[in-house]
């Protein structure tokens, strides 16, 4: 008897499948096979062993139904329960493939799918285990099969010839497989990373929200902080003959003072970290590089204008948080100094990052910008995913990003925007001017 999943359905923000998706992809087979056996037996007029191939059938349809009772619409099971799901498909098909020819049967190409659906869903591990499996199913049809179901006399194919079709549909099972599964596992990490940054986004709005929480509060708290003032004032010179009263009163004085300037800190905080919505281009790259210092190593800043000269560009926690990325894994891997430069073209805005470690891997070189690309990306073990979230910020605000390794050692990422992408309109409308 087939182990059915377990009874308690996986939580929705763990790994697992789907019901819902085994039921309908079982559904479509279910379908398909029946139709099939109709269009050959009944249609064509082959002889069918109708009583095994219909009790095959409907084992799928009793398991789907046993599902659909147990299973709310969209509960999840663990991979280990889908694995064994998608293991019962593959032998279902083979136990049909084996009454209809085995290898001989043009259908036996369908043993490609229950395992390529598992190197969708499933893990590396899990999906090894389903092509073994399949592999060993195979081997099985090609050496015992009932005959292929035939006119009489009936047909016969060359045993070379049946081993060709093992032979292209392993190696076709193999190769789909391993694609399958590499093209899923970086939607996977993809949907990760992208979980990442948004989360980074998300903190930037709660630090923006806080600051403007403690300004209202500063604000709101200081009326009654200025009436409890006055009545201790009123009580203290009241209060001239009963000493131990006036001391506490005094206590009280100075505990509300002490509460206004805690209040007024907050709203002086508040009001620093309050983003400016433009500024211009070399300010912003001194607030990027502001939470770092004291750096690690020095950090030269060079722009093409003169002090309090540049374009006027949108402040934007997207735009912040990249170059925090960008700067922080510079600073991470130089050894001796950081430079971060800007300029301008008529019609683009670019930022540069360079430092003098030991640059960018070769062979990652072109891959920088994908998410979670492995141990190797540096030698302090990071994935690059936080290349990857500067990447995906820079560009929500319509930058391009480039990766180069310069020819006296170390690295550059230059960031570039269209002037309209990134300059205020009255910036563009005095570019147009000039140029």
């Amino acid at each position: 008897m087939l182990p059915l999943a377990s009874r308690h359905p996986v939580a929705l923000d763990q790994p697992g499948v789907r019901v819902r998706t085994l039921v309908q992809l079982r559904w479509a087979a279910v379908v398909g096979q029946f139709a099939t056996l109709l269009i050959v037996g009944a249609g064509l007029g082959f002889p069918i062993h109708w009583g095994p191939a219909l009790a095959a059938i409907g084992a799928s349809v009793a398991l789907n139904l046993s599902l659909q009772w147990l299973y709310r619409r969209h509960e999840r099971i663990d991979s280990t329960s889908a694995l064994v799901h998608l293991v019962f498909d593959l032998v279902q098909l083979a136990v049909l493939l084996f009454l209809t020819g085995g290898l001989a049967n043009p259908f036996s190409l369908l043993l490609l799918v229950p395992v390529t659906i598992s190197a969708t869903l499933l893990s590396a591990r899990a999906t090894s285990f389903m092509v073994v499996g399949a592999l060993l199913l195979l081997l099985a049809l090609w050496r015992w099969a009932m005959p292929l179901p035939w006119h009489s006399p009936g047909i016969t194919f060359p045993a070379t010839y049946l081993f060709g079709i093992l032979i292209a549909i392993a190696l076709g099972m193999v190769f789909l497989t391993i694609y399958a599964w590499q093209v899923s596992a970086e939607a996977r990490r993809r949907q990760a990373a992208l979980v990442a940054t948004q989360s980074a986004l998300e903190r930037e709005s709660r630090m923006g929200a806080l600051g403007a929480l403690a300004a209202a509060a500063a604000h709101e708290l200081g009326g009654p902080l200025g009436t409890i003032t006055l009545i201790a004032r009123d009580l203290q010179d009241a209060a001239v003959d009963d000493a131990a009263l006036k001391s506490d009163i005094q206590l009280l004085n100075l505990e509300v003072r002490r509460c206004r300037d805690i209040l007024a800190q907050l709203a002086e905080r508040a009001e620093a970290e309050d983003p400016f919505p433009e500024l211009p281009l070399p300010a912003l790259l001194h607030e990027a590089i502001e939470p770092f210092e004291p750096t690690r190593v020095p950090v030269e800043i060079k722009v093409a204008w003169e002090p309090g000269a540049g374009p006027i560009v949108r402040r934007s926690p997207e735009l912040l948080h990249g170059l925090h990325n960008l700067l922080s894994n510079a600073l991470r891997h130089a050894i001796s100094a950081v430079r971060l430069e800007a300029g301008e073209t008529a019609s683009d805005i670019w930022i540069a990052i360079s430092d003098d470690g030991l640059g960018f891997s070769a062979d990652l070189l072109p891959r920088l910008g994908e998410p979670f690309l492995g141990p190797s990306f540096s030698r302090s073990g990071s994935t690059g995913l936080g290349i990857f979230i500067a990447t995906t910020l820079v560009e929500r605000t319509g930058g391009r990003l480039a990766f180069a390794n310069l020819p006296e050692g170390g690295a550059r990422v230059e960031l570039r925007w269209h002037r309209t992408d990134i300059a205020t309109s009255s910036d563009s409308r005095e570019k147009e001017g000039t140029f």
